[in-house]
This record gives structure tokens, C-alpha cells and sequence, in this order.
């Protein structure tokens, strides 16, 4: 069996994933230089920053026992401190069943997982596919060929390749949301806070989500000195997507400020990551996207949900049904 899987995000590793654990060995193609999508981390002048989905919560899904068994655990964190919530950067105790969900990331950051997990497989980086020959044979792409083709990238973008194949799949209804996320060090230590996180549950403030780096995992900033991530909401997100970095920096400072005070005010680093396909904003089916026997599949963040686990839950999905063809 020939598999073609094009996207490395977290759904697509998982595909290959479990081909791989089965004796399959998949072709993936990524058009960017690293594999992972939004399981990102971007490291500036000794801060490490989770600038896209923040931690892995397995929730006893496919992923614990890739997470905990099969890939080395040297450097993966459990997270200790709980996440709180915050009504107009009011700061509260978050729901206490909320907070029983286990937590993980990885002290050199979140992208360790997806590394990981391409490890041992066949990935190419930096390798757009934009043209996809079908034929009674199989598929070609690049000049090779693939008796089943794996879709893995967000469902806008999948819509349009499965729309060249003459495929179609109901995924009208789905949309994604967009996000800002901004990266902050600064050069002053935080007081040691209860929680490593804070979220606004109702979604009405601009800031949706602040993750303290520092309180999450050790080595994210230097010595005394505090690293955050904070994710911009839904809302501001769509109507501030395409203004000025200086001015998402200074929003996100404003509420740094009211926070944690005037020392919280400046950052010694300072950047933006504009994610266009952050979260659906609702989902298609699993089964009525991917079909048994088909030769075309779908593994999307759309189909069983956004986080991690969920994603990867699609994955693994999508990688069984190869099998069991």
C-alpha cells in the first residue's frame, strides 16, 4: 500500500503514525520547513515560547500511550499548576473539573511532540503539493505514485484540492476562527502565581488567553526573567488581523500592565504569530467525510475537534481505516 499524505500538521503525523506502527511506511508533504502546524514553538534570544495550542491534554485518547509509552518522555513536563480564569482581567480559582484533566508540554517546548513523532517517518519539508494527478492507477504527485491520498490540511484548503480531484465531501458548513497570539519576555521575575494559565470562559474580553511560560515548564526564559503567551480573542482576532505588530504588541502590553503592573508594562522581546485557520468554529462528520474504501481520506482539526489530542484522534482514526481496508 502506496500512501500519500499531504500536510504534517498533527492530524497528518498521526496518519503516518499509525502506518508506520503497522509496517506502512506513507510518503508526507509539508510546504513549510517544519512539521507540527499549530503544535508550534518559537525560541527569541533564550525565551521559549508555545505560540500556537498551549499543551497536550491525552484525555485517555489515542494519544496518551503515543505520548507517555511510545515516543521518549526525556524533557516532556507534566503541567502542576491549575489554570484560572479572569472577568475583565479580574483573576479568579478556574473550575475545579476543569483543572482534573492531566497537562503536558515539553520543557524545549511543545513542538518537540510533532519532532518526535516525524522522527521515523518519511516527511518532506518545504514541499508545496498543488497539482495532484488522478488516474484508474492511483495518484501522482511529484512524479510518484500513491494507490490512496490522505488529505491533512485545514478544510478550506482541502476543499480546494478535493474540488480538482472532481471529490466532494460536506464540509460547506465548517469554518475556523482566527487568532492573534503575541509572544512577550520580559527582564523582570513574576511573583510565583497559583496558576499557570488564565482564560476569560465567556470570550467577551480581548484577551482570551494568557499563558505564563515561565509558570508552565522550567527553561522557558532566562534566569529571572518571565516569558508569556498571550492569545488575542475570537472577536478582536478577525476585526485587528491585519494591523500593525507595534499595535497587538501594545494591546497585549496594556493588559500585561493591569495585571501584573508597571514592570509588566515594556517587553524585551516582543512578537506576533497571526494564525488564519486557528480553531473550527463547528465540525463535519467523521463518518460522513470519510467513507470506508474510499481512496481519498480527510484528516482535519474540523472533523472530531481542535485540540491536540483531538486532532491526533482523527489521525489515528484516518490510519485505521488505511488498515482495515
Amino acid at each position: 500500500m502506496r500512501v500519500a499524505i499531504v500536510g504534517a500538521g498533527i492530524s497528518g503525523l498521526a496518519v503516518a503514525w499509525r502506518l508506520e506502527r503497522a509496517g506502512v511506511t506513507a510518503t508526507v508533504f509539508e510546504k513549510s520547513s517544519k512539521v507540527g502546524g499549530r503544535a508550534s514553538t518559537v525560541v527569541i534570544d533564550g525565551y521559549t515560547f508555545d505560540d500556537g495550542a498551549t499543551s497536550i491534554a491525552p484525555r485517555g485518547r489515542a494519544i496518551e500511550e503515543v505520548l507517555l509509552k511510545e515516543l521518549p518522555t526525556d524533557d516532556l513536563v507534566r503541567i502542576e499548576k491549575p489554570i484560572w480564569v479572569h472577568d475583565s482581567l479580574r483573576v479568579s480559582a478556574g473550575s475545579i473539573f476543569h483543572n482534573e484533566t492531566s497537562r503536558y508540554t515539553y520543557s524545549t517546548g511543545l513542538a518537540e511532540f510533532p519532532n518526535r513523532l516525524a522522527t521515523p517517518l518519511k516527511v518532506k519539508t518545504m514541499c508545496e503539493v498543488a497539482d495532484i494527478a488522478s488516474s484508474r492507477e492511483g495518484f501522482e504527485i511529484q512524479g510518484e505514485m500513491f494507490d490512496n491520498l490522505v488529505l491533512a490540511l485545514p478544510l478550506p484548503l482541502t476543499s480546494q484540492l478535493l474540488w480538482s480531484l472532481n471529490e466532494s465531501r460536506p464540509l460547506s458548513n465548517v469554518s475556523y476562527r482566527s487568532c492573534l497570539s503575541v509572544m512577550l519576555g520580559f527582564k523582570n521575575q513574576l511573583h510565583e502565581t497559583p496558576y499557570h494559565a488564565i482564560v476569560d470562559p465567556e470570550g467577551v474580553h480581548p484577551m482570551q488567553w494568557l499563558s505564563l511560560e515561565s509558570e508552565k515548564s522550567p527553561r522557558r526564559a532566562p534566569e529571572h526573567h518571565t516569558a508569556m503567551v498571550m492569545q488575542l480573542s475570537p472577536r478582536f482576532s478577525k476585526d485587528n488581523f491585519d494591523k500593525s505588530d507595534e499595535f497587538i504588541v501594545s494591546t497585549a502590553l496594556a493588559f500585561t500592565k493591569n495585571l501584573y503592573g508597571p514592570e509588566f508594562e515594556t517587553a524585551e522581546v516582543a512578537q506576533v504569530k497571526r494564525w488564519k485557520y486557528s480553531q473550527p468554529e463547528n465540525l463535519a462528520r467523521f463518518e460522513a467525510v470519510n467513507q470506508p474504501g474510499s481512496r481519498v481520506l480527510v484528516a482535519s482539526d474540523a472533523l472530531l475537534g481542535g485540540r491536540i489530542e483531538e486532532a491526533f484522534e482523527c489521525g489515528y482514526r484516518v490510519g485505521e481505516l488505511l488498515l482495515n481496508a
